[in-house]
């Protein structure tokens, strides 16, 4: 672990922000002065102008690299391949993963840093804090749920408020390439692995130009990738599911049969064969359900394909 950080590398997937680039760049430029540092931006297949912008950056300031995406790969594997172009290309003291949105303050990259040099750690995670700010209870709440289920289903502790605004020295680098993960979930992967981690409690800045592209079906499927890359305590919960399933069917035919052996009027029809019929329906469903998302993992990591294409880079 470096104990001197002077050198650092910012990693930034992007994602339609070509009215944000620039001003990271001086963002950058104006609180990382302490510091000597290159940008790795890695474009998520943007539809926008974002690659043409950061390639005229890079005309003008030689510290700022650029990957370009064939197409939207996702924000996990825009990090992924962040990650490998700055171990297999890039030396630096610390490697620092964030946003192009500005909504991860860069003024706070030296805090963090020191933080490092102080404590001696592997990893300093910031922490958001959603107290005051301006977003809604239906984010809040879901956030904190995801968080909760995670944590209990993987076994491995993560806190609400755990983004992907980190700051990594190189040995946790070399770890995250090594491991190679097909479905990277950096906030699983990395409480994961027991690196010395400190918390770096933050309030997120306002973003500064367009709108979140982290929609709730991309966040759905993130959490569900999550959560099957990292336990298999939902397929134990399906075999507890179908056996309380399996009980209350029992339970409630051999209500039926005393009933009806007391010899009072046991009303059997639609209403009773419907329900168990759905009841049991639905259970078998979701066993099905719970099994297919793993069966769909291991056929696509069968197929072992590349997690991203890169289609072009800044010389």
């Amino acid at each position: 672990m470096s104990k001197n950080i002077q050198h650092i590398i910012l990693i930034v997937p992007c994602y339609n922000e070509e009215k944000n680039l620039t001003l990271f760049a001086a963002a950058a430029e104006t609180h990382l002065q302490d510091f000597s540092w290159d940008i790795l931006f890695v474009n998520d297949g943007s539809s926008d102008d974002s690659w043409n912008i950061i390639r005229a950056m890079r005309d003008r300031d030689k510290r700022i690299h650029g990957i370009n995406f064939a197409r939207n790969f996702g924000h996990q594997n825009a990090l992924k391949a962040g990650l490998e172009e700055a171990s297999a290309h890039f030396a630096a003291d610390a490697y620092v993963t964030l946003d192009a949105d500005l909504q991860h303050p860069l003024e706070l990259i030296p805090q963090m840093i020191k933080n490092m040099e102080n404590t001696r750690t592997h990893i300093v995670q910031a922490l958001r804090e959603d107290k005051g700010r301006k977003i809604s209870c239906f984010k809040i709440l879901t956030s904190r749920l995801f968080y909760s289920v995670f944590s209990w289903l993987s076994g491995i502790r993560m806190l609400p408020g755990m983004s992907d605004f980190r700051v990594i020295d190189r040995h946790t680098l070399e770890f995250v390439v090594r491991a190679n993960e097909k479905d990277l979930f950096l906030r699983g992967l990395l409480p994961w692995s027991g690196l010395s981690t400190v918390m770096f409690p933050y309030l997120p800045g306002e973003r500064q130009n367009g709108v979140s592209q982290y929609t709730l079906k991309k966040m759905i499927a993130l959490s569900l990738s999550g959560i099957v890359g990292y336990s298999a305590r939902p397929l134990n919960l399906a075999i507890i599911l179908g056996l309380v399933a399996i009980i209350l069917a029992l339970g409630y035919f051999i209500y039926v049969i005393v009933v009806y052996a007391s010899g009072a009027h046991v009303e059997i029809g639609w209403p009773s064969l419907i329900g168990t019929m759905l009841a049991m329906g639905g259970v078998q469903l979701c066993i099905m359900g719970i099994m297919g998302l793993y069966l769909g993992k291991l056929f696509v990591e069968s197929k072992n394909r590349p997690t991203y294409v890169i289609g072009d880079k800044t010389t």
